[in-house]
């Protein structure tokens, strides 16, 4: 009864192992589709105002007030357009 137990902790193990690996890369860039700043949310993204790794232009797209930062406003409505998601797509 205990093989039982132990073959099927390892074939969950295993079976866990290769679905880890083959978790979706985004176009272009290293993180998985799950893991880009919309999914990770606006308190993780974006610090004082302003987002790492995105170009300018994004942000021009994104800065709807033009003030330089990015309000949750703002980033709520970038992720709707999916700008961010284009800006992974161009890396």
């Amino acid at each position: 009864m205990k093989l039982a137990y132990i073959s099927a902790a390892a074939l969950l193990i295993s079976a866990g192992a290769a679905m880890a690996q083959s978790a979706q890369k985004a176009p272009g860039g290293n993180l998985p589709t799950g893991q880009g700043p919309c999914a990770r949310g606006y308190e993780s993204a974006v610090q004082d105002g302003r987002m790492a790794g995105i170009s300018s232009e994004t942000m021009r797209s994104a800065d709807t007030d033009s003030d330089g930062r990015l309000s949750k406003t703002e980033f709520d409505a970038a992720c709707a357009k999916k700008l961010f998601d284009q800006q992974q797509q161009k890396n």
